[in-house]
């Protein structure tokens, strides 16, 4: 029995109400009736009392295209699809043919097909796949449209008709040329694009790869597509990462960093033909279409790698000697700490160096044989250790290593010896000048501190082996100490009392004290700035013991500025309150004359305090001055011509070998009468000494200070010998500026024009 279907049964079920409720998104007219078609139903329209009902059904209730032609290609009827389809008004096609809207190159076939269905009248057909045609159409606007045609013998008012159920694909079409579209324009980007894309699916395997893959890893696309992604990594390196990798693909980027996911990774990537080298990673969101895929970037960061190590190095390194720096050595020593605690056997050890004799080279033969021979002392020092022990240089002449590893003590004490005979060998320099090829000796002074024993810290292991270094230096220079807390105890006293004076010019442990310059009849003419330390446990340390330190070790420059400065402030005050008469007197060392830079510090100073030149009055010792007198000649020179009316005056005179030929040579304004001569006037002969250099001021026009007065016939003696001035605690101990302040205005109230030399100093010391 032939199988059939009346079309009105399809129909039905899809009339608006049902299909609207129940139909699924697909369920249109045209694929029901190509299902039927495939299992072989033959398709017709009962003519009956219903047809017309079922034709309207068929024409209005469906939203595919239904037309009804003659065999010849007339248009019988069609629904309201059609016409929205083909963009025409119902009027405009009726009773005319189907092949106006076909391009010429379809009308053939159809002719053909509308013609067998005729030939056919009323016998019943069984559809074929030959009756599904695919075929262009014209819109009226001329728009070319892309259809499917289902066609179908029926009867339509007793004649032989053929049903056209047309189904417009132009959507489906424009939706694959976006996709194609898209597609395109995402290869295009991918392509613009160095680094290497990648998309992979749930296995792992690689589904897509840009041309960048050949930039990055050397592959061409080809050889990537379908293979696993660990092809592109060691195998350890994608085993180590493998879970981690899984999660971005269930896990998205808004999450990541919550779940303590990284936004990059850096990893060790497979190339072709360069090895293994170091790549960054980055995924997108992972995506379901045809299953899931993930995208992800890879780019090689070699040159990146490599900038961040010379910048590294260029951080943790000294530029001259390429040894490491402070800051590589505070890094280290972290590490040597660690294994310090993580294995009580281990030793180490800290050696702190300081070159001998390294600042006379530098200030004789300059600073390009200085950097020359400070070049080679690292690579001297490199020679001397193995290669688990570190070599630094923290400054200067200062170099410190670190020994890794040692057995005992006596370990480091060989390597000592070893830096110090190495050290020991004559400096051939090369440096371009007179001093080419000239040979050059220095010594080195060690200092060794034994870690964890003496250095459990990397601060007690620094301070250790630098108390030490000062001991050898103490000891004579040119050896190595082994840090020992009792034979080093007066060097730590001495290298905590370094540390304290350094920062005592921060902490507010320096002040100035004030002693008066007073002429014979007791009224004051200046004051001498006295400089006072008082260290953070209270005790004032006199200046017979700090200076020296401080001379030593090279903050005295430091502390003659910061006196100058502090003094001149202090005299522009007492200026301010009307004693505009008032000198002070300042002492600076010999180190400060040896500089080139004296005369220019001193004019800034001067002029940022806003004290006249003509108040103030620079001490110098006579040792100072001879030590190279033209020298000194000219900066007084040149400091006069900056600052005019500023005196210099020769301190503690008559304890040097004075040439009285430079003497008279020298720009200077008054002699200091050493206190020495003061103290044992009884003598005769000190008193001859005394006579003599106030005869010999007087002939050279020079004015006088004797210090340390202390008596009252001290007083009268030089008082009657029309010295200068005088100062000492007969008159008044070193004082706050307060205390010379208030002698000053005192002195002012009483208004006396002369006093004799006794009554003036009764009048002075009643002041203390």
């Amino acid at each position: 029995m032939e199988k059939g279907i009346e079309v009105q049964s399809i129909l039905k079920s899809l009339e608006p109400e049902e299909a609207a409720s129940d139909a699924r998104p697909d369920d249109s007219i045209f694929t029901q009736l190509l299902e039927r078609l495939v299992q072989g139903y033959s398709l017709r329209i009962e003519s009956g009392e219903d047809e017309a009902d079922s034709l309207e059904i068929l024409l209005d209730g469906v939203s595919d295209s239904v037309l009804i032609v003659s065999p010849s290609g007339a248009i019988l009827n069609a629904n309201p699809s059609f016409y929205r389809t083909f963009g025409y008004d119902r009027e405009e096609l009726l009773d005319s043919e189907i092949y106006a809207l076909l391009p010429p190159s379809h009308r053939d076939v159809f002719r053909q097909k509308f013609a067998a269905f005729g030939l056919r009248e009323g016998e019943r057909h069984s559809a074929s796949s030959d009756d599904i045609m695919a075929f262009r159409g014209l819109r009226r606007d001329g728009v070319t449209l892309t259809l499917d045609c289902l066609l179908s013998s029926v009867q339509c008012g007793g004649q032989p008709a053929v049903l056209m159920l047309i189904r417009d694909l132009s959507f489906d079409h424009a939706l694959f040329e976006q996709l194609k579209e898209t597609k395109d324009h995402y290869v295009a980007l991918s392509e613009t694009i160095t680094e290497a894309i990648f998309r992979l699916d749930e296995n792992f395997s690689i589904i897509f790869a840009n041309s960048g893959v050949k930039n990055t890893f050397g592959f061409e696309r080809e050889d990537v597509v379908g293979k696993p992604f660990r092809v592109l990594f060691p195998p350890e390196v994608f085993a180590q990462h493998e879970k981690e990798f899984n999660k971005y693909f269930f896990v998205d980027d808004a999450d990541r960093l919550a779940q303590g996911m990284k936004r990059t990774l850096e990893i060790l990537g497979a190339t072709k033909n360069r090895g293994v080298a170091p790549m960054e990673m980055s995924f997108g969101n992972s995506k379901d279409y045809k299953g899931r895929s993930l995208t992800c970037v890879i780019r090689d960061i070699t040159q990146r790698k490599t900038l961040e190590r010379r910048l590294r190095h260029l951080a943790y390194h000294d530029k001259l000697t390429g040894l490491g720096n402070r800051d590589l050595f505070n890094e280290d020593m972290k590490s040597v700490l660690d294994r310090v605690r993580d294995d009580p056997e281990w030793k180490g050890a800290v050696l702190f160096l300081d070159l001998d004799g390294f600042k006379r080279v530098n200030d004789t033969l300059g600073h390009a044989a200085g950097d020359e021979l400070l070049i080679e002392t690292g690579r001297r020092l490199r020679v001397c250790l193995r290669d688990r022990d570190s070599a630094y240089r923290f400054g200067g002449d200062e170099f410190v290593a670190v020994l890794g590893g040692i057995k005992e003590t006596g370990d480091a004490a060989i390597v000592a010896e070893r830096i110090l005979a190495t050290v020991g060998n004559p400096y051939i320099l090369r440096t371009k000048g007179k001093n080419a090829g000239g040979k050059v000796n220095v010594g080195v002074s060690i200092g060794i501190a034994v870690i964890p024993e003496y250095g459990a810290t990397l601060e007690e292991a620094t301070r250790n082996a630098d108390i030490a270094m000062y001991c050898s230096k103490e000891a004579g220079k040119n050896r190595y100490t082994l840090y020992d807390p009792v034979i080093t105890a007066k060097a730590t006293e001495h290298w905590k009392m370094e540390q304290e004076l350094a920062a005592a010019m921060t902490s507010g442990g320096l002040s100035l004290a004030y002693q008066p310059i007073v002429g014979p009849d007791g009224r004051v003419r200046g004051m001498e700035a006295l400089l006072r330390w008082r260290r953070p446990d209270g005790r004032m340390v006199p200046p017979s013991e700090f200076i020296p330190l401080a001379e030593a070790n090279g903050t005295v420059m430091a502390l003659g500025e910061w006196a100058l400065r502090k003094a001149c402030y202090d005299a522009r005050r007492l200026h301010a309150r009307g004693h505009t008469d008032v000198f002070v007197s300042v002492n600076l060392s010999g180190r400060h004359f040896d500089q080139p830079n004296l005369v220019p510090t001193l004019a800034a100073i001067v002029r940022q305090s806003g004290l006249p030149p003509g108040n103030l009055c620079i001490e110098v010792t006579e040792t100072a001055i001879m030590k190279n007198t033209q020298d000194a000649i000219e900066r007084i020179k040149e400091a006069k011509r900056l600052l005019p009316g500023i005196r210099f005056m020769i301190d503690d005179f008559g304890t040097g070998y004075s040439s009285l030929a430079y003497l008279s040579r020298l720009p200077v304004d008054a002699l200091k009468i050493d206190i020495s001569f003061v103290t044992q006037l009884a003598e005769p002969q000190n008193q001859k000494i005394v006579n003599a250099i106030l005869n010999l001021a007087r002939n050279l026009q020079l004015d006088t200070i004797a210090e340390g007065i202390e008596t009252r016939e001290e007083w009268q003696y030089f008082a009657r010998r029309k010295c200068g001035a005088m100062q000492g605690y007969y008159i008044l101990r070193p004082s706050n500026l307060g205390k010379v302040a208030a002698l000053i205005e005192r002195q002012a109230r009483e208004a006396r024009p002369t006093v004799s030399a006794e009554t003036a100093a009764k009048t002075v010391s009643d002041s203390d």
